[in-house]
């Protein structure tokens, strides 16, 4: 009794280690500073872009439809790189993504959160072989390669990964919003249930255009851009970015 007990312990640990996983990489909790910036949001409603729920919601959507062309697909090609030990690819992949902030703030915001989240993952054992040695010589390292890198040392399928890097952005901005706007945690919640087919849309979205490899990226917002300069000369302020 006591044996056939450890054994379906030691099979239920081990069926859920990646689900597990890819709970604590979405998380808000993870140590990685992500709740210390905006990514352009306070610039946004500083300057009256963003008011209220609404105004909010639209300021998601904008972002999820440009994510299939630039970083999402940009995830997906980092996991997919590690998938075939094409680590150069990876190296090129990140320099790419970390030149794509193209303001400091997101720059900085970028590198710091992919520093700790690499140094967290070797603290853990996530990582070992080829992609810790080349996580741990990325310069500067990006989150995005950082977060692929993750949830592919840990057995988490490409788009359940995905999903959670979806998930880290949209979940970071709600809780940005809460502090710069009226929008309580009911209405948070009630934006992530609205947002759920979008979501799911733009994943697949994604995964078409990953079929055609770098052709599709385009990162260029150059609204979002301006607001991110702004910031870094906005008197008052809470957030990093």
């Amino acid at each position: 009794m006591v044996k056939a007990f450890s054994e379906t312990k030691a099979s239920v640990s081990s069926s859920t280690a990646s689900l597990q996983a890819l709970f604590r990489l979405s998380s808000a909790s993870l140590p990685v500073g992500g709740y210390s910036y905006s990514q352009g949001l306070e610039s946004a409603v500083s300057h009256g872009r963003v008011q209220n729920l609404l105004e909010f919601k639209m300021w998601l959507l904008s972002a999820l439809k440009l994510w299939p062309k630039n970083d999402a697909l940009l995830w997906t090609l980092a996991y997919t790189a590690i998938q075939r030990n094409a680590f150069e690819k990876l190296v090129d992949l990140n320099r790419l993504h970390w030149s794509s902030r193209d303001v400091y703030e997101l720059r900085a915001e970028t590198e710091q959160m992919g520093w700790s989240l690499i140094h967290l993952l070797s603290e853990l054992d996530w990582l070992e072989g080829n992609l810790k040695s080349c996580l741990l010589k990325l310069d500067p390292p990006t989150f995005l390669v950082a977060h692929a890198g993750a949830c592919f040392a840990k057995k988490i399928p490409l788009k359940e990964g995905l999903l959670s890097f979806y998930f880290a952005f949209i979940e970071s901005q709600i809780q940005a919003a809460q502090k710069l706007l009226p929008i309580g945690q009911a209405a948070g919640q009630r934006l992530l249930g609205e947002l759920q087919t979008e979501i799911d849309q733009r994943i697949d979205q994604t995964l078409v255009n990953l079929t055609f490899d770098d052709d599709y990226l385009h990162t260029a917002a150059p609204l979002h851009t301006i607001l991110c300069a702004r910031h870094e000369f906005q008197y008052s302020r809470l957030f990093r970015s």
